[in-house]
């Protein structure tokens, strides 16, 4: 899919909202365009008949003009809005920790069409499942997508997975025991079918968790934003 001088339309997930004194900088994640950004002014989004579907991970149907550093956002259409981080702190967080992995794990215009599907199964799972561990199960299947962490492939065949154990241990200065090498796999392979779960016990989640935010930081070489507000929430 191309930009088109009179505009394109295209499925999309909200990933982010960064809000300014006059404008707002959307960030959506497409199936042909990849991430793109569109900064549309308060006053505007005001008059937009479907600007309310402008939420985190909240579907849409935009166009979109090319308009120098953000694209020009000419028309949203709302598909579903993602109702349990209207009000819920802990959900936002962790909803905020999804976009931001997001962003600094794939570049703006980078199509990847299985990127954009995981993220679609999330947003539509999280409408009635845990935000919490729907995010949990993003974050290392988008680690595996951005090939910093072994496929489900590569478990099935051991293909490197003692050597990523290995670094796991450098960074955290942990052994990795026989239920996080089973766990991964799992979380890996998820589906986000509507009747499939992953049958792990709450230690197996929070180790899971805890390593997913380690490894991420230690990739980026610098903290996650949404994560250490999500630690001050908390706390």
């Amino acid at each position: 899919m191309a930009f088109t001088r009179d505009g394109t339309n295209t499925p999309a997930i909200v990933v982010w909202r960064k809000k300014h004194k006059l404008y707002s900088v959307f960030t959506f994640i497409t199936p042909g365009l990849g991430i793109i950004q569109c900064s549309m002014p308060h006053k505007r989004l005001q008059s937009f008949r479907s600007g309310s579907y402008l939420r985190p991970f909240s579907g849409v149907y935009i166009t979109v003009v090319p308009d120098g550093e953000y694209m020009n956002l000419t028309q949203v259409d709302g598909s579903y809005i993602v109702e349990s981080l209207d009000t819920d702190l802990t959900n936002i967080s962790y909803a905020s920790i999804a976009g931001e992995l997001i962003l600094k794990l794939f570049a703006m215009y980078d199509v990847d069409r299985n990127v954009f599907n995981r993220v679609v199964q999330y947003s539509k799972s999280i409408r009635t499942k845990s935000v919490r561990l729907g995010t949990i199960i993003l974050g290392w299947q988008l680690l595996s997508l951005a090939g910093l962490t072994p496929s489900i492939k590569d478990f099935e065949s051991n293909n490197g997975v003692d050597v990523f154990f290995e670094e796991i241990y450098e960074v955290t200065g942990k052994s990795v025991g026989p239920q996080l090498r089973n766990s991964l796999p799992q979380v890996l392979s998820y589906d986000w079918g509507e009747t499939t779960a992953i049958e792990l016990g709450k230690y197996a989640w929070q180790e899971l968790e805890q390593l997913l935010y380690q490894y991420a930081t230690h990739q980026f070489g610098e903290p996650m934003q949404s994560v250490q507000f999500l630690i001050k929430f908390k706390n």
